[in-house]
């Protein structure tokens, strides 16, 4: 079990080594996140381009976080956004460093 752990934690380590630069960033990907759960539909990591983030999307209603989409944007235009619809809450925060969306 240590050589599991052990084995994941050095690969991560080479993995940010060599992406670690100010281009790129490993984000958490995940398509349907419950906040009462956790990630139901894991895609694991996602490794942006130069010009992307990481984003995380965020859907409330009454005040509460019903579920989330984590994931690596195509473009600075979907950052930051707030849509208010029929008392549902849409709202997006990108970052700019390892693993900031989860």
């Amino acid at each position: 079990m240590t050589r599991i752990v052990f084995g994941g934690v050095f690969i991560l380590f080479c993995l940010l080594g060599v992406l670690g630069n100010n281009r790129t960033l490993i984000c958490r990907s995940c398509n349907l996140s419950l906040s009462f759960h956790g990630c139901l539909l894991d895609f694991g990591i996602c490794i942006t381009k130069p010009g992307q983030y990481c984003i995380k999307e965020a859907y409330s209603k009454g005040g509460i976080t019903w579920f989330s989409v984590k994931g690596c944007t195509e473009s600075h235009d979907e950052c930051f956004k707030r849509n208010i619809e029929y008392y549902v809450v849409h709202s997006t925060h990108c970052c700019r460093y390892h693993f900031c969306n989860i």
